[in-house]
């Protein structure tokens, strides 16, 4: 299998919410960038329910009917690409690839998600979609801000006291 090429391969590290919406959370392989990708409240209850579902059936490797299906036409899912900007929105792409070529099927980028996490793949993120994010980490530090005492005490202090109260902790 290739990569696309114009999109960087991250992998999905987890989900938040902040004080307005839900987010997933990508990082590179060198964890030096991190990408939020807003999402919609009920995208957030689709990801847990199929989440539970697998864990609670103890089957985490079952097959499926989509599985079914591509093991019966030879197509295997190869890649996850997400285009588009925060505030026009999110195209999401499933390539399937099989012995005549690959094949670009358009969904919605909950589908996306779900289908990288389901088959442990990256997601190709255009560089127009993170460019578009306004939150993009590009500090380049390889471990946790947080920890870094100096860097949690600079954004305590950019914190807005009023704002404190809205965030999970």
């Amino acid at each position: 299998t290739h990569k696309a090429k114009d999109y960087r391969h991250l992998h999905i590290v987890g989900f938040t919410v902040d004080a307005m919406q839900p987010l997933a959370l990508f990082k590179d392989e060198a964890e030096e960038t991190t990408f939020p990708l807003w999402l919609e409240m009920g995208d957030v209850l689709s990801i847990t329910a199929d989440l539970v579902t697998s864990r609670l059936s103890g089957k985490e490797e079952r097959s499926d009917l989509l599985d079914s299906v591509l093991a019966a036409v030879n197509l295997k899912v190869a890649d996850v690409l997400i285009d588009g900007t925060a505030g026009s929105g999110y195209l999401a792409d499933v390539c399937l690839e099989g012995e005549t070529g690959e094949i670009r099927v358009r969904v919605e980028l909950i589908t996306a998600l779900l289908t990288a996490i389901k088959y442990k793949l990256p997601v190709g993120i255009s560089e127009e979609s993170l460019a578009s994010s306004s939150l993009v980490d590009h500090s380049g530090v390889a471990t946790g801000d947080l920890l870094d005492e100096k860097k949690l005490l600079e954004l305590l202090e950019r914190m807005n006291p009023e704002e404190m109260g809205k965030y999970p902790m």
